[in-house]
C-alpha cells in the first residue's frame, strides 16, 4: 500500500536521486512517485509539474552547498588553507555519495538551451561557488589572480566529477583536490615570502 503523505523535503531528495541516476529528461513524474511510495497522481499535490519539482531541487541543492560548503569560505576563525580544506573536505562527501553527486552540473548540461529558467537557477548556484573561493584566494593573492584560480579550480572539480562519475573511480576527483591544495600551498609560500621581502 502507497504512503499517504510524505513531506516536500523527502520528495526532492527522492528526486534528486532519480535526476541524478537517470537524468531530467528521463525521469516522469510516476517515476517520482513509485519512488517517494506515492500514487502517480499523488506527486501533483506538492508540486504541479515536473519543472516546478526540478526548480525546489535546484533552490534545495543551493540552499544547502551554501550552509554545508560555501560557508566555509567566509569563516574568519580559520586560515585560508583551513577554509579551503573544510570546502573540499565537505564538498567530496556530496559529490562521491549516492544522494548527491553533480546534479547542479548534470542538470545544468542537459537542460539550459531547453530550459532557461533551470539555468539561471544553476547560474546563480555556480557564481555562489565563485564567490566563495575568490573569497579564499583573495586572503594569498590579487583580485584579478583570485579570480581566475576560483574559475580554474571549479572548472578542474567539475570535470573530476565528470571523470569520477564515467569511470566509477574517485580517484579523479581526490587527485584534482590534490592539485589544488599544492596550487593552494604554493600561492601561500609565495605570498608569505613576498611579506618578507
Amino acid at each position: 500500500m502507497p504512503k499517504q503523505k510524505v513531506s516536500e523535503q523527502f520528495i526532492l531528495i527522492e528526486s534528486m536521486k532519480l535526476f541524478r541516476r537517470k537524468s531530467y529528461h528521463n525521469t516522469s513524474m510516476a517515476d517520482i512517485a513509485a519512488a517517494c511510495g506515492l500514487l502517480k497522481g499523488s506527486i501533483y499535490h506538492y508540486f504541479p509539474s515536473k519543472e516546478a519539482l526540478m526548480k525546489e531541487v535546484i533552490e534545495h541543492m543551493h540552499d544547502f552547498f551554501n550552509k554545508e560548503v560555501f560557508c566555509y569560505a567566509y569563516d574568519s576563525k580559520l586560515n585560508p588553507q583551513e577554509r579551503m580544506e573544510a570546502m573540499f573536505k565537505a564538498s567530496k562527501k556530496i559529490y562521491l555519495s549516492d544522494e548527491g553527486g553533480d546534479v547542479l552540473g548534470n542538470i545544468g548540461v542537459e537542460t539550459a538551451i531547453v530550459i532557461p529558467e533551470f539555468a539561471d537557477q544553476i547560474q546563480k548556484f555556480f557564481l555562489d561557488w565563485l564567490k566563495a573561493l575568490e573569497n579564499v584566494y583573495l586572503q594569498i593573492t590579487q583580485p584579478y589572480e583570485a579570480k581566475l584560480l576560483a574559475e580554474q579550480t571549479v572548472t578542474e572539480i567539475e570535470g573530476a566529477v565528470m571523470l569520477t562519475r564515467i569511470f566509477k573511480n574517485p580517484k579523479y576527483l581526490i587527485e584534482a583536490n590534490k592539485r589544488i591544495k599544492d596550487r593552494f600551498a604554493s600561492f601561500m609560500i609565495a605570498e608569505a615570502e613576498r611579506l618578507n621581502r
